[in-house]
């Protein structure tokens, strides 16, 4: 007759508390951290798509040898959409043939950009639209003035802030840098800390 030994192989109560402990503790440094990488990443977003859309109506405009406008608007969804003089929360891309940055019958909208996260604020210059020749050059004002400077920020305040800035040679970029910030702040508007 031999005996057989059985161990047990499961956890005990105290190395089952001091594992939840150490994972809590982790998630308690990770959680604020993690939080940041999301506002960062909803601003980069925001701030890339406005980008993004602001080289498509300037390619167009080259490509279809007529002005196209990025232009704010208080639902890009509607029939037929409006641009409006308020913030870039949302936008539309249209051909705009007769130049009064409306959109008539028969004008093609390019592109149409729903809201963006309700957390980022944004601040431009002007009225909000950027208007590209068949140059590809940023138009000059006319009837409106175009914004040259978006910024993008959230509850953090600007020191997290996007901003767009847009030369009058039609080159549009996205910075974080912040002597440029700092500058679109200064002509568009920044967030309050």
């Amino acid at each position: 007759m031999t005996q057989t030994h059985r161990h047990s192989t499961g956890f005990t109560l105290l190395e089952l508390m001091v594992t939840v402990s150490v994972v809590a503790v982790l998630l308690g440094l990770a959680v604020p951290a993690f939080s940041d990488i999301i506002r960062n990443n909803r601003l980069t977003a925001g701030a890339n798509d406005l980008l993004h859309s602001t080289h498509l109506a300037r390619s167009e405009a080259i490509k279809r040898q007529a002005t196209v406008v990025v232009c704010a608007s208080g639902d890009s969804t509607a029939e037929p959409p409006a641009c409006n003089d308020g913030p870039f929360r949302e936008w539309i891309v249209f051909v705009d043939t007769n130049g009064n940055f409306v959109v008539d019958d028969l004008e093609p909208v390019v592109e149409r950009h729903g809201a963006l996260d309700a957390s980022v604020t944004v601040r431009n210059d002007r009225n909000a639209l950027v208007s590209y020749a068949s140059s590809g050059f940023a138009t000059p004002a006319g009837v409106k003035s175009p914004s040259s400077r978006v910024v993008l920020c959230d509850l953090r305040g600007n020191a997290n802030a996007r901003a767009l800035v847009i030369a009058s040679t039609g080159r549009t970029r996205v910075t974080k840098d912040g002597t440029d910030v700092v500058e679109a702040i200064g002509i568009a508007g920044g967030c309050a800390q």
